[in-house]
């Protein structure tokens, strides 16, 4: 009897690993029915969900289901491969406001701060500078790239900022990071622009505990803001404070990309210092 028992007990088991498995392709049938109506737009959003249902879960569905989903992902494949072929034009088509600058193959530039690289064998994106990034896997459709370059660009760009404030900033983060390299008072000779960026973010906690006396909470400034800020501030051209202007040092090796933003031209800049106004 024993024995017996143990059949019927395997049984079961296999039945509720069958039921199990029964669900789960239920339930990405029912997300492959909710993205349909946005297969022109994103195509590789149902596209990897097709794929990792018919990989996984095949033999679970009955064969004339399992067919008609494999001729669903032939049509749906088409549609992908049309929307690859006019990539840069639907992107340019879907941020009118931004400026983008190459092609698919080679990555974009967006603004002239954000790059996008794209993978499109292995169906993955990346969106961002090397300080902060969107990692997209499977779903590479124009429209979802788009929301990951608004997302970057209103983080980079539509943060408040004052020239005043942040130029009085970094003159104070500068004679601290002097003071740091064991040069205080020694104004005029150049710092590296991270130490000056460490001291600005140092002082806006300190300045937040000050106004709002709250200190729980840090607020982070990640080093491409920091150089959206100092292109922001070339923009305008604000950059005499006290008798001193700011200076920028040039690099060879990659540091801090900065781009002023009204020449539209950036390059790398590793140091920096403020000079006596002459």
């Amino acid at each position: 009897m024993t024995e017996w028992a143990t059949i019927v007990e395997r049984a079961i088991k296999e039945c509720r690993e069958r039921e199990q498995r029964i669900r789960t392709a239920r339930k990405q049938l029912e997300r492959l029915l909710e993205l349909l109506p946005e297969v022109e737009q994103r195509p590789f959003a149902l596209l990897s969900k097709l794929d990792e249902l018919l990989e996984k879960l095949s033999d679970t569905l009955p064969q004339q289901p399992l067919q008609e989903l494999q001729e669903l992902r032939k049509w749906v494949n088409q549609r992908a491969k049309e929307q690859l072929a006019n990539y840069t034009a639907l992107l340019k088509e879907t941020l009118p406001n931004a400026d983008i600058k190459g092609r698919l193959s080679e990555g974009y530039w967006v603004n002239d701060f954000v790059e996008v690289r794209i993978d499109e064998r292995k169906r993955q994106a990346k969106i961002g500078t090397r300080f902060h990034a969107q990692q997209l896997k499977g779903d590479i459709s124009v429209v979802t790239v788009a929301e990951a370059i608004q997302a970057e660009l209103k983080r980079l760009f539509e943060r408040p900022f004052d020239p005043e404030a942040f130029l009085r900033d970094l003159f104070r983060a500068y004679l601290l990071a002097l003071t740091a390299d064991g040069r205080s008072g020694q104004i005029g000779t150049p710092v590296s622009l991270f130490s000056v960026h460490k001291f600005v973010t140092f002082l806006r906690q300190q300045d937040r505990l000050f106004q709002k006396g709250d200190g729980r909470h840090f607020q982070p400034y990640l080093p491409d803001e920091f150089a959206v800020d100092m292109g922001r501030l070339l923009e305008r051209r604000h950059t005499e404070l006290q008798g001193y202007w700011l200076h920028l040092h040039p690099v060879r090796n990659p540091k801090l990309f900065i781009v002023n933003f009204a020449s539209k031209r950036g390059q790398n800049y590793g140091l920096m210092s403020f000079q006596p106004v002459r």
